[in-house]
This record gives C-alpha cells, structure tokens and sequence, in this order.
C-alpha cells in the first residue's frame, strides 16, 4: 500500500522531491512551526495550559516525598471523596445518608475543611508534631498553615523546605487513618499517628545532605540526627 493511501492528506502536496543524500527526518509542526520531534514537543502542544497556581511550590518541590505530594494535590483542588461530597449524590439522598459523620472525631461530617485540621483528633496530631519546625504558634486550620507556608515559600532555610514536608506526611497519615477507620474498621490513638508522621519525616532528612550551619545543626537536633553535612546540597 503506498504512503498516498495510509496518508491522503499526501494528495496535497504537489511536487514531492526526494534527497536520495539525505537521511529522513521525524518532525512535528506546532501551528506554523516546524521542530524536530520529541515527546516532551507534542505534550507542550497538545495539552492544555492552566494558570499556575501560587501554592505549586508547596506540593513539588525537590526532595518531596512523591505519595504525600500528590495527596497534597489533591486537598488543595478539593479532590478528595470526603462525606460532604458524598451526601450531595443522589444515591445518598435516596439512601438517608445524613447521619454520617466524621470518623476520627464522631463531632462533624468530614470534609476538607475539617479534616486538614479542625477536627479534634487532626487538631490533636497537628499540636503534637509542628513544634519540630518551629510552627508552634500556627493553629491546626489549614488556611493559617497554608498561609503561614506561603510566607516562606521562597525561602532556603532547612526549617522551611521541612516545614513542607511535615505538612504533607501529617495530611497523608490523617487522611490514611480516616480510610483505616472507614474501610478496615482500624483505628489508632492521636500520639501513635503524630510518630508516623515524625518517623517518616526522620527516615526522609536521614537520606539528605545539609549545609553545616547553626541553622541546620539547630534543626537537626531536633530530629535527633546528627551529621550529613555537605557543601552543596539542602537548605541553610
């Protein structure tokens, strides 16, 4: 079968000539431009482009830890199946769903809102782990956490780019329990999910190489780590 027949759009072109002394060539043509071809070319071109969000560098950011971050993603577009979405379906209503409530705390439908961090219970977690990156005076509501991140986004300070990752391993662990409870009827004590969340944030700082400063040394005390100190990796 000829290129013609696979390709009618061919029929188009008059007056092919070939160059027996030159290799063929993959290109892709984006509007009126002609560029060599390559994945990362065709994406560009046909995805589509959103606005970037001002809380980007909240959720990716080098070193993250990649499930939390994509929860993080998640809470921030209000992607989440939590209850007060689930009482607006129709099956809900037909089933007289209205009694849920929230699982950690038994005081509210969860939401949100009130899962990242009002409830009782996250409130509970979030007092217990946010003194280890000096958030000690922000209160367990996710717009005062969010804000007070945001204020030091573009800083370089190891407290601030761990301040991130607490955030998010605490998100993860309180919507990981909340599933626990839903769905394996399992549940475990504030102070146990507040040692998950530092465990991990410890394994994490374990692996990671910074700057040998007072600010560093401070921090890392902190997380009972001592050494792993490099000149030209993590934060100040």
């Amino acid at each position: 079968m000829s290129w013609r027949d696979l390709f009618p759009v061919l029929n188009q072109i008059q007056q092919v000539s070939l160059d027996p002394n030159k290799n063929d060539r993959l290109l892709w043509k984006d509007g009126i431009d002609l560029d060599e071809f390559s994945c990362s070319g065709v994406w560009d071109s046909v995805r589509v482009r959103e606005p970037e969000v001002d809380w980007m560098g909240l959720v990716w950011f080098s070193h993250c830890i990649p499930r939390h971050a994509f929860l993080m993603w998640l809470i921030f577009r209000r992607k989440l199946l939590t209850q007060d979405k689930i009482l607006k379906w129709d099956f809900a209503r037909r089933r007289n769903m209205n009694m849920m409530c929230c699982l950690l705390c038994y005081a509210n439908v969860d939401s949100h809102t009130h899962l990242f961090f009002e409830c009782k219970f996250s409130s509970d977690v979030w007092i217990l782990v946010r003194d280890k990156v000096d958030m000690g005076d922000v209160d367990p509501k996710w717009n005062a956490i969010i804000d007070w991140l945001k204020r030091q986004m573009q800083s370089k300070l190891a407290t601030d780019y761990v301040s991130r990752l607490l955030v998010a391993a605490t998100s993860y662990f309180i919507w990981q329990e909340r599933n626990a409870r839903l769905l394996k009827n399992q549940t475990r004590p504030p102070d146990t999910i507040a040692t998950a969340v530092l465990t991990t944030v410890r394994y994490k700082l374990l692996g990671m190489k910074f700057k040998d400063t007072d600010n560093v040394r401070r921090l890392l005390s902190k997380w009972e780590i001592h050494g792993g100190y490099a000149e030209d990796d993590g934060g100040r």
